[in-house]
């Protein structure tokens, strides 16, 4: 457990907190490219409790702005969108994508005032897909240069959803091995993934990883007491969890090992030729976006699996989710848990989909989950290791020596591992690829 200080420093990210100050030292995720046309409506972006307006200019520019207008506080939302800057529709005072005014055209023609100042303005680069923002000060870090960074346009799914809580408690979710055993089985895909075990041993093959027909990935083990090994990085920690396959568990041992990148991110694994990210962006202090990056390596995404992986994460637009990533699933309807379905159908959760499940649990914590009544145990370890770097980061006063921002960082080579490997074989060998 933590002290109520020491939750209180890991949980808020407004501007002068030292958790907020940690997280504009780095690269975070403001929205897609596509969601940005040019000349069209400024988006609304809210990040580490700061209100901006994400743009692409007419001549193509990407611009991340404060909302409202320098001048009298009017919303940049309902700014025109010109060649070169917004244009704020009260007295037409023109923002560049880099703060500057460039245009008062209610001053004098020969007012120099626009010159005096410039509006909030945060730096943004495209990659993969992402606008990436650095909301601190100084000259940012190289962008974090994950391995399907560089993919062609198709490739990657992002798959995003407003998380009711806190950043922290979203990501320890995604840390937690040992929930996946009962917060997301459903009685299809245990007899899917035993059937699939089944089959393997019959045709004397080997234990595979794979998506099913529903867009999960293939288990081949139902052990709900994962081993934890967890080993600090310099980009954060890589962490193993060790499991008893359904079958020959006397010669096999599956290994999912993942990696926790500070300071939002998790790598988990996929099945071969696949990458996939979770980040849990603060918004503020008690939302949180959330993203799902599942990109393929080796060609672009096909609009079925596009359909099948929205269902099977519960987040079909207009269904599951809504145009401003809020979901239908809530605490006001006990987040559409279904009884029956938990007794007599097949989730056991009573809910459709990961996400939701994973975001119902997360929430129904509270916004800000106490975290000095906890009692954590074994399969805790990666969360606790999680605290405690980002605790001792957010106290670091030299910010070269911030996880992850050091020189020869290399996320390129990290990609999320589910393998069935022989009893014998390190987990490190299996992170590394070298096995």
């Amino acid at each position: 457990m933590l002290t109520a200080e020491e939750n209180e420093t890991l949980t808020r990210v407004g501007p002068g907190t030292a958790m907020g100050t940690l997280m504009r030292r780095y690269w975070l995720p403001a929205c897609t490219s596509a969601d940005l046309e040019a000349g069209a409506a400024p988006k609304a972006v809210r990040l580490l409790g700061e209100d901006l307006v994400a743009f692409r200019t007419g001549n193509g520019t990407v611009g991340l702005v404060g909302e409202r207008c320098p001048h009298r506080g009017a919303s940049l939302l309902l700014a025109r969108n010109l060649d070169c800057a917004l244009e704020c529709i009260y007295h037409g005072w023109q923002t560049a994508p880099d703060g500057r005014i460039v245009d008062m055209p209610a001053e004098p023609e020969d007012s120099t005032y626009k010159e005096k100042f410039r509006h909030v303005a945060y730096a943004v680069r495209e990659g993969g897909g992402v606008v990436w923002a650095f909301l601190g000060g100084g000259d940012p870090p190289p962008l974090p240069n994950y391995e399907w960074l560089d993919l062609p346009d198709g490739h990657a799914l992002f798959l995003r959803a407003i998380a009711r809580c806190n950043w922290a408690q979203a990501l320890e979710g995604a840390i937690d091995s040992a929930h996946q055993t009962y917060l997301h089985d459903a009685r299809s895909r245990i007899a899917r993934d035993r059937a699939h075990v089944e089959r393997i041993a019959a045709e004397g093959g080997e234990l595979t990883d794979g998506f099913d027909e529903t867009g999960q990935v293939i288990r081949p083990w139902n052990d709900g007491r994962p081993r934890l090994k967890v080993e600090n990085t310099p980009y954060g920690f890589c962490y193993a969890a060790l499991r008893k396959p359904m079958i020959q568990e006397d010669r096999l041992q599956n290994v999912r090992v993942s990696f926790f990148v500070a300071p939002v991110s998790v790598i988990i694994p996929g099945p071969a030729g696949w990458a996939q990210l979770l980040a849990h962006v603060p918004i503020d202090d008690t939302h949180t976006m959330f993203w799902h990056v599942r990109a393929n390596l080796e060609r672009p995404y096909t609009e079925e699996e596009e359909k099948v992986h929205r269902h099977a994460a519960g987040l079909v637009p207009g269904v599951g989710i809504d145009e401003s990533y809020n979901r239908t699933a809530s605490r006001d309807n006990l987040w559409l848990q279904d009884r029956d379905e938990m007794r007599f159908g097949d989730r056991l959760s009573g809910m459709h989909g990961t996400v939701n499940e994973d975001h119902a649990v997360q929430e129904s914590m509270g916004p800000v989950v106490d975290r000095t009544n906890e009692h954590l145990g074994t399969s805790d370890q990666a969360v606790i290791r999680f605290r405690r770097l980002m605790l001792d980061a957010a106290g670091a006063p030299d910010a070269d020596a911030v996880i992850g921002l050091g020189p020869g960082v290399d996320l390129s080579v990290l990609r999320g591992v589910d393998r069935t490997v022989p009893l014998e074989l390190e987990w490190q060998a299996v992170a590394s690829g070298a096995a």
